[in-house]
């Protein structure tokens, strides 16, 4: 880990080969090193290592989820849903992973199926703020300003010293007149 914060990445890649030798059931490795191929523009090579991964941890979220990431930015919409919804439905407590299936949902024109993923998320994560801010943009592009200005309510209310949030509230109730 030490080599690759200082982007020393063939020392890096040594030392996370030789941690999966060691222990090829540890989850964060393959992570590890698959996010140190991405930050050398490595996908095809992480796309491998995160599968190897999901083959001694099937259904590990944090896997699943960093899959969906790298196909989202390899452009493979289909299996980037597919690898961000079981990640999402995997570890249903955290509430990043639900976020990210629901705008991945939005941005591949999914939006119905989008504000259902985001609001059950909402359900069970009221207070995330992340979540909040797309269900009241994702309201707003699609004509439904009530619910925009509900969430974004929401959003103030959780933070009301949140200049952002107070501004963005500001902006959809001067659309609504």
């Amino acid at each position: 880990a030490l080599h690759a914060e200082r982007r020393e990445f063939a020392d890096a890649e040594r030392e996370y080969r030789t941690a999966l030798r060691l222990s090829p059931r540890f989850p964060p490795t393959y992570l590890n090193l698959a996010d140190l191929y991405r930050e050398q523009a490595r996908d095809p090579e992480g796309e491998s290592i995160l599968r190897d991964g999901l083959r001694v941890a099937p259904g590990d979220a944090r896997l699943l989820h960093a899959l969906g990431l790298l196909l989202v930015r390899r452009q493979r919409t289909p299996e980037a849903l597919d690898a961000l919804a079981k990640a999402a439905a995997a570890a249903p407590g955290v509430a990043r992973y639900a976020y990210v299936y629901g705008v991945a949902l939005h941005s591949a024109g999914r939006i119905d199926r989008a504000m259902t993923v985001l609001k059950e998320a909402r359900q069970r994560h009221p207070g995330d703020a992340d979540i909040l801010v797309a269900l009241a943009t994702i309201s707003r592009d699609a004509g439904r300003l009530g619910d925009a200005i509900d969430y974004a309510g929401r959003l103030v209310a959780l933070d009301p010293d949140d200049q952002q949030a107070r501004q963005f509230l500001a902006q959809l109730q001067a659309a609504r007149k």
